[in-house]
């Protein structure tokens, strides 16, 4: 039996946001215990009426403030038995930032961007490969979203800070190699969410090409979520074991199809990571 079959212990960080929402769901389910995080009462309080949780008792949601160090740590010391044993950890938390030319970015708001999508992440993965000293296998997911590959007119501030992460993961991926832990960031298509209707909003600062395929795409949002979901039980599973340190599209690369002898000859090569066209 594959090990995404079995009941698991699943943490996801931004569980109020489109994707964090639209998973805890899928897992809540499929009846996986569940950990999830959130920003504030409000958010919570819009995640428990979007789950029906009545007679759900295998889900904790709680407050993590992801711009501070110490609610990070407190919350994974308060937590601990459950990061130890997760099997699949998911952040979904990220900030847009301002959309402007870098001659014109306020470096404060930068920084906070940095922040949110690269150091944040850093810390809760030290905290964890820190904690994760047993033999038990553990999937991590993080967003790399768009602009990590390609050049996108005004979202200096997101596509650095995505390309940092990125490059993290491979640097993670390389130094775990030999702990039972398997990380990778996956781009997940074109999805109506807060960062969508930001663009939307700024379109005309974004480039018209951006706009369209934004107005083309979103509208399958239900589809590209489920691919998503997908694409993310695949990695669970045994067969994509030895994935990791690649950035990922789940909506285009289909990689839950892919046969035994082409994921091993995946795994060997550098492709889905950042490199340098020869």
């Amino acid at each position: 039996m594959d090990i995404e079959t079995k009941s698991m212990k699943v943490i996801i960080f931004g569980a109020a946001g489109t994707i964090g929402n639209y998973l805890a769901k899928r897992y809540l389910k499929d009846n996986h215990e569940i950990l999830l995080f959130v920003k504030n009462q409000k958010s919570k309080n819009r995640l428990i009426k979007s789950l029906n949780l009545e007679k759900k008792k295998n889900i904790i949601i709680d407050y993590l403030n992801i711009e501070k160090n110490d609610s990070v740590k407190k919350r994974i010391d308060k937590y601990l038995f459950f990061f130890k044993e997760s099997r699949l950890i998911i952040n979904t938390i990220g900030d847009l930032g301002e959309i402007k030319d870098i001659s014109s970015l306020n470096l404060k708001k930068f920084e906070r961007t940095l922040k949110i999508n690269f150091f944040s992440n850093l810390t809760i993965l030290q905290k964890i490969l820190k904690l994760r000293k047993n033999k038990k296998r553990l999937s991590i997911i993080l967003f790399s979203g768009g602009g990590a590959t390609s050049y996108r007119k005004n979202f200096g501030t997101y596509s650095i800070s995505k390309i940092a992460l990125v490059k993290l993961v491979e640097i993670v991926s390389k130094e775990v190699d030999d702990k039972y832990i398997q990380i990778n960031a996956i781009a997940p298509g074109i999805i109506k969410s807060k960062m969508i209707l930001t663009t939307l909003k700024n379109k005309n600062l974004v480039s018209k090409q951006e706009i369209k395929k934004i107005k083309q795409q979103s509208p399958d949002t239900n589809k590209t979520l489920n691919k998503l979901y997908r694409v993310i039980k695949f990695l669970v599973s045994k067969k994509a074991e030895k994935i990791s340190g690649k950035l990922i599209s789940s909506k285009w690369d289909n990689i839950e199809k892919w046969k035994r002898k082409k994921i091993e000859k995946f795994c060997k090569s550098e492709l889905y990571t950042i490199r340098r066209l020869q």
